[in-house]
């Protein structure tokens, strides 16, 4: 078990990188809080840009785009969280194909049809709950839960009748829970059954920054600390992933500059 606080999504995301590079690159219940997950130093944003900048050359999926498979930032910056809600028919039915058959995250927060055939937003009934208790001004604090299975209350990302044959390359977030703190902060918990720390870490904790900032703030609530809980972790793997684009060195490589960011060094590319 790896577990560790830092103030920003960067400098967690390294800690947990370092970890797994001297373990070789696999690592069970890595456990990070971010502090201040809405913060953003000279530092961790130096930090982000090289992951970023990493990914982007690699061919491989940019933190943003990422984000926003969580949380689509884009559609509530500009038209607020109801925009939020209409994803499946706005931004989902564009994106559908081979790659997302399962869904994206935000399509299961935005959309869950019961056995009955009713049609629920499971984050919007959260969102709405979490309101109401902030409202009476007596909020019991452990009742929010994202679990993204069925029950309108449990925001499940994991679906059992669609998920269990899905060994790879479906869904790796199970389940975000949501707890209001001593001084009426949201804290936000995602657990993880698998989580590449190369190629998504960064971009996961960006849009659950988001998702929980939004949340927080329909809610009219400050933001607390974020916790992520990787139940296993890999740097790479290309046992299953076998369309990555760079080497065991040059992921070294990676962290050694962001290390020497966050240490206020400068490296010499190889």
């Amino acid at each position: 078990m790896f577990a560790r606080s830092a103030t920003t999504r960067a400098e967690a995301w390294l800690l947990a990188a370092e970890r797994m590079q001297e373990t070789h690159e696999r690592e069970y219940n890595v456990v990070l809080e971010v502090q201040q997950p809405e913060l953003a130093t000279d530092v961790s944003r130096a930090i982000e840009k090289k992951v970023d900048t990493f990914l982007r050359t690699k061919g491989a999926q940019p933190t943003h785009t990422v984000a926003e498979t969580i949380f689509p930032a884009t559609e509530y910056q500009y038209g607020g969280i109801g925009a939020v809600y209409d994803y499946p028919d706005s931004v989902f039915r564009f994106i559908e194909g081979p790659e997302t058959r399962w869904g994206t995250y935000a399509l299961r927060l935005t959309q869950r049809t019961c056995s009955d055939g009713t049609k629920l937003i499971p984050l919007e009934l959260v969102i709405n709950k979490l309101k109401k208790q902030v409202k009476s001004g007596n909020a019991m604090r452990a009742i929010y839960e994202l679990d993204l299975g069925f029950e309108a209350m449990d925001l499940k990302l994991y679906e059992a009748e669609d998920d269990h044959n899905a060994h790879r390359g479906g869904q790796c977030l199970s389940h975000i829970s949501l707890k209001l703190g001593e001084n009426g902060e949201l804290y936000l918990t995602a657990l993880y059954r698998y989580q590449y720390f190369v190629q998504k870490a960064l971009g996961n904790f960006l849009g659950l920054a988001r998702l929980q900032a939004a949340i927080a703030h329909e809610a009219g609530i400050p933001v607390g600390p974020l916790v992520c809980h990787a139940t296993m972790a890999v740097l790479e793997d290309k046992q299953f992933e076998s369309n990555l684009n760079w080497s065991r060195a040059e992921v070294s490589a990676l962290i050694r500059e962001c290390q020497a960011t966050r240490n206020g060094a400068v490296v010499e590319a190889a």
